[in-house]
């Protein structure tokens, strides 16, 4: 049985999937066992324990280019105002 920790980020880290595998495969195991072997569910309870994952299966999640949280809710853009006629 394959474990199926090599949880894919994005198509831009398929590549990484071996450095994934390994940096995550405790995590999944410790935190996200019943999701073995699907990997879009691995990958979303991994996502949704950021706080408990290990420094290095943290990283890959970190390293996707999306801005962290900063805990303050982003706040809607106005609606522009109608042309003048």
């Amino acid at each position: 049985m394959a474990t199926g920790a090599a949880c894919a980020l994005s198509p831009a880290h398929a590549t990484e999937r071996g450095d994934q595998a390994s940096a995550c495969k405790g995590d999944v195991f410790r935190l996200c066992f019943l999701d073995i072997p699907n990997e879009k569910l691995m990958t979303e309870c991994l996502e949704s324990k950021l706080d408990q994952l290990s420094p290095r299966c943290r990283a890959m999640f970190e390293d996707d280019g999306q801005p962290e949280p900063t805990g303050t809710p982003a706040q809607p853009v106005p609606p522009a105002a109608p042309a003048p006629r």
